[in-house]
């Protein structure tokens, strides 16, 4: 079971705070990660974890790289999206990056109370260890407190790992699947 920590009000982003977690029950190792909110001064590191963990999940074979880092900086750089980073001391381990659901599969107008989760990326020498779950429980955290009742995510159907992960976090398949990715969704 993972527990989080305190949050510390006096951490420069309003709201979050600072979170300290730790993941010792997942692992053999004693993990201890710090979540905060990203920043415009942050997206180049959190694009960095992103194209990190997606070059060794596809073994180095990525066809539309460029195209997709271009959009993944779009999109931590968009008002209307929020991140959050983990470190481990000074070591960036983690990124997620959340922002409000859209209808007609994101191209309609925001649906009130619900939000999606469009990125969840470890740093590939961190994987197993238990901070997925940690940035994962953040995550919720955050979007509880944006007042984000439901919160709906994809993940790809042979993506065993993320399923473990989105399953012990309540997360259920709606049915509802696009481009080789299924749909998830739980209520915060």
């Amino acid at each position: 079971m993972i527990g989080l920590g305190r949050v510390s009000r006096r951490d420069r982003h309003a709201g979050l705070g600072l979170i300290e977690a730790r993941a010792g029950a997942l692992s053999r190792l004693s993990v201890r990660i710090s979540i905060r909110l990203g920043d415009a001064a942050d997206v180049a590191a959190a694009v960095s974890v992103f194209e990190r963990s997606n070059l060794a999940r596809r073994h180095g074979i990525w066809p539309d790289r460029e195209a997709r880092i271009k959009r993944v900086r779009t999109r931590l750089r968009d008002p209307a999206s929020w991140f959050l980073l983990a470190n481990d001391g000074p070591a960036l381990v983690g990124m997620a990056s959340a922002e409000p659901l859209r209808a007609d599969d994101g191209a309609g107008p925001v649906i009130p109370g619900a939000c999606f989760l469009g990125l969840v990326f470890v740093v590939p020498e961190r994987w197993g260890q238990g901070i997925g779950g940690i940035i994962l429980d953040a995550v919720l955290a955050e979007a509880k407190r944006r007042r984000c009742s439901r919160i709906y995510l994809r993940t790809h159907g042979g993506n065993e790992r993320s399923h473990r992960l989105y399953r012990s976090r309540g997360f259920s398949p709606t049915g509802r699947s696009a481009d080789a990715e299924g749909e998830w969704a739980r209520e915060t």
